[in-house]
């Protein structure tokens, strides 16, 4: 048992001064004010956030290296910004060999905080995205041999539900209950998402490019099909400068879909100072330098919502969708204590990862 004390705590609706008790690799409990005893092991917060650990389902790399390379140093690069739970993500932008044994790569990695696999592609739309020459007509063989590959361990599969074979796609993914099936790259109508749990980076790569209606009425596209849903859930990518996402549309989006809104990272990499933005050699918006930690911070400044309505994007919200948030995602007794220790500014002091200081 050790306790973090002193911390400004943040639960899933509350922010208040107090400190956790730490047993096992467990969260025993959680209190306002100051422990009545002490152990040599407790952490003294010195007033800064407690927050749970990040949980990113859409991230490529960190640390200069892609997961589909690297994913060792991508995961570490992540895990010390306090990400402690992640899906690596491997993109439609690789050729179907690099595809696959990037795959079987990760599904190889022993690792708790690895939570699974998350394939962006490579069946998509290529009208929308960056880097979209690898983009490939659906294939049935090539389907089930990426999935093999994963060895159950691909949780989220992103298609363009208006691409040929899509439904057949989509078929077999409803078919496998461990799969959240992902809408994304795309410019699909409402009925094209039927039976879609996820949209991939809500108002990015989404179209239509041309609303071919009268003139100056406003008509649905992809993102207000979403806007307006009562069940799904929408990845964010909120950049420091509001270039993925404006300040107005993450306002629009936490407003109609609230809780249903996941920050991802996208990332391709990782900065520690400066722009968080990426850009290919052809000049493209291409992922970012992001980590979650500052995604919240981001959604909170851009948004003007709360830490704990901040925080539960990154934490809370996905844990849900992937259905272990009865273990993990906030700060109650009996979950992992999978913890952050940092600034307003989303500078990290100290990561836990199941009860472990990193």
């Amino acid at each position: 048992m050790y306790y973090i004390k002193n911390g400004t705590i943040v639960t899933e609706k509350d922010i208040f001064r107090g400190f956790i008790g730490i047993e096992d690799g467990l969260i025993s409990f959680v209190e306002a004010g100051e422990p009545q005893k002490t152990t040599p092991g407790d952490i003294n917060a010195g007033g800064l956030l407690v927050t749970p650990g990040f949980i990113d389902i859409h991230c490529h790399g960190g640390g200069g290296a892609l997961f589909a390379d690297d994913p060792g140093t991508a995961y570490e690069a992540h895990r010390r910004n306090g990400t402690t739970g992640i899906l690596p993500t491997i993109g439609y932008n690789m050729t179907a060999d690099k595809f696959l044994s990037s795959i079987k790569k990760i599904a190889e990695i022993d690792e708790g905080g690895i939570l699974g696999i998350n394939c962006e592609g490579p069946y998509i739309n290529p009208q929308y995205g960056a880097e979209t020459s690898l983009a490939r007509a659906f294939s049935r063989a090539e389907m089930e041999e990426i999935y093999n590959a994963g060895k159950g361990l691909i949780k989220i599969w992103m298609f363009s539900p208006e691409i040929d074979g899509a439904e057949e796609l989509r078929e077999f993914i409803l078919s496998k209950p461990e799969i959240i099936s992902c809408a994304g790259h795309t410019e699909c109508t409402a009925v094209q998402l039927e039976g879609i749990e996820l949209i991939c980076h809500l108002f990015d790569a989404m179209g239509p490019k041309e609303r071919p209606g009268r003139k100056a009425i406003h008509e649905n596209g992809t993102a207000e099909v979403v806007l307006a849903s009562d069940h799904l859930y929408a990845e964010l990518i909120a950049d420091s400068k509001g270039v993925h996402v404006p300040a107005e549309l993450l306002k629009i989006a936490y407003k109609c879909l609230g809780d249903r809104n996941i920050l991802i990272s996208d990332a391709v990499s990782t900065k520690e100072n400066g722009s968080d933005l990426n850009y290919n050699e052809q000049g493209e918006l291409s992922g970012s330098l992001l980590s979650l930690n500052k995604a919240v911070r981001n959604m909170k400044k851009h948004t003007g919502i709360s830490w704990p309505e901040a925080v539960r994007l990154g934490t809370l919200n996905p844990a849900k969708l992937l259905g272990i948030d009865k273990k993990t995602g906030s700060i109650e007794p009996g979950k992992r204590a999978d913890l952050v220790i940092m600034n307003e500014e989303a500078n990290i002091h100290l990561v836990i990862a199941g009860g472990r200081r990193l």
